[in-house]
């Protein structure tokens, strides 16, 4: 555990968003690529298109539970070398969106009264070949999955697997830094993907390609001593490519008894290798060929996440309603909003069904570009929806 003393006579000057509302203790650092990071290590430069897309969701923290009046950090502010000059107030916690080297070294140097996980550890964790092992281990692990070290072995995965397959970096995200195949086949630009990485001294994990999935996500709280709370189940909606399109939560989603098991199981183990904090764990069920199965680790998120600021929406829905938060394309929510919108921020005394924005604080000026559609009916299709509407 690396502890932060507190230092609260420090003089902190200027933070990136100037709201003009009064200080808060809490600091908001929305750093969405925080497995770029932990991936490159010491080496790391910030890439252009992740801090872009943290910049969309500078202020996206603010759904969290006591961080509503937060003030909000870019993730430029663990890039300076003059930190100084980012601050004005009395900052005493630090909430990113991820645990890395440079989030602990900013507390350190302003000397927060705050703790954090080990960064080591938090990286071990969120390797992908970290959860594949304990799929094996639980033995609930896909049939035909393994982790390739080099050429050979992903001819030989390939040539194994009567499916298609997925090749997985051990820290991507969202859809990012993999390669899809058809049975038996390697396609040239996947080989010199994994060739490439391969050479960069990096295994990757194999997967057959589950058909007809249905994915969904269980978050937890593990507190420093140990103690496990279940935060909640929500469904995850990706496109046809695995990006996230949004996650929704119906007051009857609960958890599949296995599921829920094994997290519980997946959270204990992390406590007991250290670490504390949330996480969510993505799980999916679907078809391998006309076998039906139910994987309960796809992978393990020890950050915040969608999924879990998706729970934390619920503040904003009225009680024991169902909702999506949904995240259409750039051009999707363009046509939507211009043939149908303008629509209205939710709230708790929101009493008509429908399509509507996120609450101001958490989503200035709409830079997301998400809807949040609210009703009363488990299923919430947005193409459904959408059809009986009239501009």
């Amino acid at each position: 555990m690396t502890e932060i003393l507190t230092n609260s006579g420090n003089p902190m000057t200027e933070i990136l968003t100037n709201s003009g509302n009064p200080m808060t203790e809490i600091l908001t650092v929305t750093n969405l690529d925080f497995e770029y990071e932990l991936a490159a290590g010491e080496t790391y430069q910030p890439i252009r298109i992740m801090r872009q897309v943290s910049q969309k969701w500078n202020s996206i923290l603010r759904l969290l539970p006591g961080a509503q009046q937060a003030e909000c950090g870019s993730p430029d502010i663990l890039e300076s070398p003059n930190t100084e000059r980012l601050f004005r107030g009395e900052i005493q916690q630090l909430l990113p969106w991820g645990v890395t080297p440079r989030v602990v070294q900013l507390a350190q140097q302003h000397k927060l009264q705050q703790s954090f996980p080990e960064p080591a550890v938090v990286r071990d964790i969120n390797d992908k070949r970290f959860s594949h092992r304990l799929e094996k281990k639980l033995k609930v692990a896909l049939p035909y999955s393994c982790i390739v070290k080099d050429k050979e072995d992903l001819q030989a995965a390939v040539a194994n697997c009567p499916h298609g397959w997925i090749l997985k970096h051990p820290l991507g995200v969202s859809g990012r830094e993999r390669v899809i195949g058809k049975p038996g086949i390697i396609i040239e630009s996947a080989q010199r993907w994994a060739d490439r990485k391969f050479r960069q001294g990096w295994s990757l994990v194999f997967e057959p390609w589950v058909e007809k999935r249905q994915d969904s996500s269980i978050h937890f709280t593990i507190e420093p001593e140990g103690e496990i709370s279940l935060l909640g189940y929500c469904e995850l909606l990706t496109d046809d490519g695995g990006t996230h399109r949004g996650n929704k939560v119906s007051p009857s989603s609960q958890p599949p008894p296995e599921v829920h098991n094994i997290g519980t199981h997946v959270a204990e183990e992390l406590g007991r290798l250290g670490y504390w904090g949330v996480v969510g764990i993505d799980v999916l069920s679907g078809f391998l060929g006309k076998q039906p199965v139910q994987r309960p680790i796809v992978e393990i998120n020890a950050r915040q996440s969608f999924g879990r600021l998706t729970l934390a929406l619920g503040q904003w829905v009225p009680q024991n309603w169902s909702y999506l938060w949904w995240h259409p394309t750039k051009k999707d929510y363009q046509q939507i909003t211009k043939e149908y919108g303008p629509f209205p921020p939710t709230t708790r005394e929101t009493t008509t069904p429908g399509f509507y924005i996120l609450p101001s604080s958490v989503d200035p000026e709409g830079r997301s570009q998400t809807l949040v559609i609210i009703g009363t009916a488990h299923n919430l299709n947005p193409t459904e929806l959408l059809s009986p509407l009239t501009p």
